[in-house]
């Protein structure tokens, strides 16, 4: 039944047409001293949103948009490993970022998740990726933790932004 009703009946091929993997995934920060792969980097998050207020006049069902400025802000986690907690300007972030009189830094992150690669019964390589070009970047939190499970000293650094670019 390659193709046929599964037992909760769902109807598919059983067969995946691509295979995501961690293996050859890849994350570049641009702008840095730092090459991602040596600070142990275990996630990131980036957002980027402009406020939007709704408008409306008395007396009618009108509807109108007050656009607010687009500001960005961003997060890694990393474990302290096989290299020491970042130090402006010669880790992960240069040093403008640390900075906020000096207007920020710029900062490029480059990621690209992991797949396998494709064959006769794979079709499609997941190999699709994303470069967020960030302007104004301004470090706003470090944290560090640990606990007695992990063993292992986890530091974590929230960041702004005033311009995003994806390609």
């Amino acid at each position: 039944m390659a193709n046929g009703q599964d037992v909760f009946g769902y109807k598919r091929n059983p067969k995946p047409d691509g295979v995501f993997s961690s293996e050859d995934s890849a994350l570049t920060i641009a702008g840095t001293s730092a090459t991602a792969t040596a600070y142990l980097i275990q996630n990131w998050n980036v957002q980027y949103q402009q406020q939007v207020e709704e408008l409306y006049e008395i007396g009618s069902n009108r509807l109108y948009w007050s656009k607010g400025h687009p500001i960005g802000a961003g997060t890694i986690g990393r474990i302290v490993g096989a290299n020491k907690g970042d130090m402006p300007g010669s880790g992960l972030f240069p040093k403008e970022a640390y900075d906020l009189c000096d207007g920020g830094a710029s900062m490029t992150i480059v990621a690209q998740g992991g797949h396998c690669p494709s064959s006769g019964t794979t079709p499609f390589t997941l190999d699709k990726g994303i470069s967020l070009a960030m302007n104004g970047c301004v470090i706003t939190s470090i944290g560090y933790s640990m606990s007695v499970q992990d063993v292992r000293i986890v530091e974590a650094y929230g960041w702004r932004f005033g311009y995003l670019n994806m390609s």
